[in-house]
């Protein structure tokens, strides 16, 4: 973990995933610029409380930013929500704050400024990548495995879970969500077709899906 040994305090980029993922080599490439570590809120890792883990065996101070444009109030809202959890779990103290977004800073306002006064790039994608025959086939698997890997199932342990769920159904089509609602059970998953629910997974316990 990349610290400023003056403060002994660390940074964290925090970054929330689309339903398509992130370019977490994009992403690494901003932290390693900066001299910052970066995690996800939710959908990957590495996750708020593995950060805030690593610091805590190093003794470090943590600043986390979100990273968000515009605003995404849901992202500082469950960064939060995530640290209040990590400090009610450990026993550990650890002085970590939050700042602004990267939307206040008079940088990124300049930045855009700049971008638009510019002619940009020609687009010469093929119409046809976007009805590519490809995207008419349907997978073929015996089950459809659901798992959480909301911001709360995330800080459960929801990464392991998908993961070992991947390696252990090969025949299954495993998709990871956002927000199952019942997140107080997780991680949790549904599998269909029986609709059944599956609270408070762990690698060890996936074999009944």
């Amino acid at each position: 973990m990349k610290t400023d040994e003056s403060r002994k305090r660390c940074t964290v980029l925090i970054a929330r995933p689309t339903p398509s993922g992130v370019d977490l080599a994009s992403l690494q490439r901003l932290a390693d610029t900066v001299g910052a570590e970066y995690a996800l809120l939710d959908q990957g890792e590495p996750s708020i409380h593995s950060r805030l883990d690593e610091a805590a065996t190093r003794s470090l101070a943590v600043t986390l930013v979100p990273l968000a444009v515009p605003r995404d109030r849901y992202l500082e809202t469950w960064i939060a929500r995530s640290v209040a959890n990590w400090r009610e779990t450990r026993e550990t103290r650890l002085d970590v704050t939050i700042t602004d977004g990267v939307d206040s800073t008079s940088g990124l306002t300049a930045a855009v400024e700049h971008l638009a006064s510019q002619p940009g790039r020609a687009i010469t994608a093929s119409p046809r990548a976007f009805r590519s025959p490809a995207w008419s086939d349907m997978p073929e698997h015996d089950r459809h495995i659901l798992i959480c890997r909301g911001p709360r199932c995330t800080a459960y342990g929801a990464g392991g879970v998908f993961r070992a769920v991947q390696d252990e159904f090969p025949d299954a089509l495993v998709t990871p969500t956002g927000c199952l609602t019942p997140c107080n059970l997780g991680p949790l998953a549904i599998s269909y077709p029986t609709g059944r629910w599956h609270p408070n997974l762990t690698p060890e316990t996936i074999s009944d899906l």
